[in-house]
């Protein structure tokens, strides 16, 4: 009581306090009481007394469900670093704290504290819309931890084997972001060649929700195996859209169930729809879907029958797609004729486990205009056609983020377009936060200004002769030697019995492992962040240095006969990893690349996690005995949302060790003479090179191509 005199937080605040401590359960510590106060007294202190009445006020209903020391505890740490850290923010979570915490745990609670004041990264208005919950990234922090649970995660897995078994085909699978209260539910969602599945099936629980993602990712297997073209878009209303979609749907499970008729038992359970007086468009749409798939299903309703008959007339020519479009068209006429209402933006497609069929249609090209929408795995993005002032961005004034995953909103076409996203490694909350960086990607520009592109030969030449010399590759086993490390216990029993037969023969009895043929595959990424611009005593720019030496290493390691792929990346942020393609692991270091190469400039931060993700994935679709990603950098990890330098040291290091565990080989180059101590960390300092100039580099190859052989 004392404490909060002193803090000078007013009489209500007092008072509130005394009559919580007065109505103390006996069985509670007196204890959590004395903490209760305390953090009142620290939170106010920075907040002020209004925040601390009102954390007094909503304290008895948090405690009525039974919090314990432990929860209570980390309830208020999780506070008092929101008051730290977003003293506008901290009134909006005081006063729905119940209704917060009923939907997560303590733990979930601080994660989703210390989620949000990284999310916002310092910007005042994005840390109110999160903590607000005007943010749908701020929902799925907070309700993505519930009992719920992340299906898609679970069996992300099981459904890719699913696919390869089903189809002989594996798409990359992608989990779609949706928000918390969305217009429609998400459905699956094909595009280029990846599968989008919600995170989650609302309604589909436990064996349910096995039983939905199975049958969505079967069903996404027969559109791949035989919806064979796109249907143009052209003048069609949006109902004849939905109608030919729908026939399509009927028609590739159709054909899958001539070749698989299981699959009927994985997609019959979700087809409920039943006869009803009351005829609706969606209504007779989703009962028109069970009556193509369940020869058990009778509907009286004419116009069904219909659908049905044209169906199984066409029963011959269900390899065409076109016929989804005409039984759609006659089907679409007809509806339109029964006057009924379509509502194309509260549409959705049933049964749940069918995808959004987007994929299945032709939009034509998108007229001019100063924004165009574009529909991306990684999620809608919008991308502006604008010119940058170059002025700076207030903070205060940024928007908030409008998407549930890491969006890439208004983009500035040179960034690239979104590709993928990654998961970022929170160290301090010990979670890994999914979607949580956007790779932009986009072909480096060419240059007209190679000439400043001179690599010192003599360092080429050296390096050529040290990757030709050492021969990377299988180590084969050879049978039969006449010396060698190890004896070959076949062949000498077969002389022992030559020679007891009476027979001389020429004693070859040893094993002899050699290196075989190359088999090496090695991803060059550059560090391309604002700090390669910095220069060394002699006037030379880091970024200098790693040019020449991408062009010195990637010229000796084709002359030895290897593949070699070079890209660079920086960032401006989790929204904004910029990944740049050099040379492709088909192309020859020939004047394009050097071109290429010649055109690189500095600029933004260092994320360095989500980049070695991405070249990762570049590297597993390689086919190779050995696998090598070489990073050239000159320093620490760093991004303008991030204050905190360990903590991208950690993603980093995670993804290191990630990659590591699926066989990739990751060594860092640190250019310029940094201490590096972050690189160790990450990489182990066994995998560290320092290149502090170009006639280091030679002998640094050496050292990697030692450490290669082992």
């Amino acid at each position: 009581m004392r404490e909060l005199f002193e803090a000078n937080l007013g009489e209500a605040v007092v008072l509130s306090f005394l009559r919580l401590s007065g109505q103390w359960p006996a069985q509670r510590s007196i204890e959590d009481v004395i903490a209760i106060g305390q953090g009142v007294r620290d939170i106010g202190r920075v907040s002020g007394s209004r925040v601390a009445h009102a954390l007094l006020a909503e304290l008895p209903k948090v405690l009525e469900r039974g919090a314990t020391t432990d929860e209570l505890t980390a309830v208020f740490d999780a506070l008092e670093q929101l008051a730290d850290d977003g003293p506008e923010s901290i009134a909006l979570v005081v006063s729905r704290l119940e209704q917060l915490l009923l939907y997560a745990t303590a733990e979930e609670f601080s994660v989703w504290v210390s989620g949000g004041l990284r999310a916002a990264g310092g910007n005042a208005a994005r840390r109110r819309a999160f903590f607000g919950l005007d943010d749908a990234l701020s929902t799925r922090l907070l309700y993505g931890g519930s009992a719920s649970g992340d299906d898609f995660t679970c069996l992300e897995k099981r459904l890719g084997a699913t696919m390869l078994a089903l189809w002989n085909k594996k798409p990359r699978l992608r989990k779609l972001a949706a928000a918390a209260m969305p217009a429609v539910p998400r459905r699956a969602s094909l595009a280029g060649g990846m599968l989008g599945l919600p995170a989650t099936y609302p309604g589909f629980a436990g064996e349910r929700a096995e039983d939905i993602y199975l049958a969505a990712s079967a069903h996404a297997g027969a559109h791949l195996a035989h919806s064979s073209v796109r249907f143009p878009v052209g003048r069609l209303k949006p109902l004849q859209i939905a109608l030919t979609s729908l026939m399509e749907d009927a028609r590739v499970e159709a054909l899958a169930l001539r070749d698989m008729p299981g699959l009927r038992r994985l997609w019959l359970p979700f087809h409920t729809a039943a006869p009803s007086p009351q005829a609706t468009a969606a209504g007779l749409m989703v009962r028109l879907a069970r009556a193509l798939i369940d020869p058990d299903y009778a509907d009286p309703d004419a116009w069904i029958g219909k659908g049905c008959t044209l169906f199984e007339a066409a029963a011959d020519r269900w390899g065409d797609p076109a016929i989804s479009r005409e039984i759609g068209g006659l089907l679409g006429n007809d509806l339109g004729q029964m006057r009924l209402q379509f509502n194309a933006k509260s549409y959705v497609v049933e049964p749940a486990y069918r995808d959004d069929n987007l994929a299945l249609w032709d939009f034509g090209e998108q007229p001019d205009g100063q924004v165009e929408e574009i529909e991306h795995p990684v999620d809608s993005v919008r991308i502006e056609r604008r010119h940058d002032a170059g002025g700076d961005r207030s903070d205060e004034t940024a928007p908030p983020e409008e998407s549930l995953r890491a969006r890439a909103s208004a983009i500035a076409m040179l960034d690239g377009l979104p590709v993928a996203t990654y998961p970022e490694w929170d160290y301090v909350a010990r979670i890994e936060r999914p979607d949580w960086t956007t790779i932009l990607e986009a072909d480096a520009a060419i240059s007209s200004m190679t000439d400043e592109l001179q690599f010192d030969e003599d360092a080429t030449r050296r390096v050529t002769t040290v990757t030709r010399d050492a021969s990377i590759g299988r180590q084969q086993r050879y049978k039969g030697q006449r010396d060698g490390d190890t004896l070959d216990i076949d062949a000498a029993i077969a002389l022992m019995t030559e020679r007891r037969a009476g027979r001389v023969i020429e004693p070859r009895i040893y094993l002899r492992d050699a290196p075989g043929p190359r088999d090496l595959a090695i991803l060059l990424l550059l560090d391309l962040s604002q700090s390669t611009a910095d220069h060394d005593s002699f006037g030379r720019t880091v970024l200098d240095v790693e040019r020449k030496a991408a062009a010195i290493i990637t010229t000796a390691v084709e002359a030895a006969d290897d593949a070699i792929a070079v890209h660079g990346f920086n960032s401006d942020g989790r929204e904004r990893v910029r990944y740049l393609r050099i040379k492709s692991f088909e192309e020859k270091m020939d004047a394009i690349v050097r071109s290429r190469l010649a055109g690189l400039k500095s600029s933004h931060s260092t994320r360095l996690g989500a980049a070695l993700r991405h070249a990762g994935s570049y590297l597993s679709q390689q086919r190779a005995f050995r696998k090598v990603l070489l990073v050239l950098t000159d320093g620490e990890p760093s991004d303008v949302d991030v204050p905190e330098a360990q903590y991208l040291a950690e993603d980093a290091r995670r993804a290191m060790h990630q990659l590591r565990r699926h066989g990739v080989d990751i060594f860092g180059f640190g250019v310029g003479h940094g201490p590096f101590v972050q690189l160790d960390r990450i990489f182990g300092e066994r995998r560290v090179l320092r290149v502090a100039r170009i006639d280091v580099l030679p002998r640094r190859v050496v050292q990697l191509y030692a450490e290669l052989k082992k």
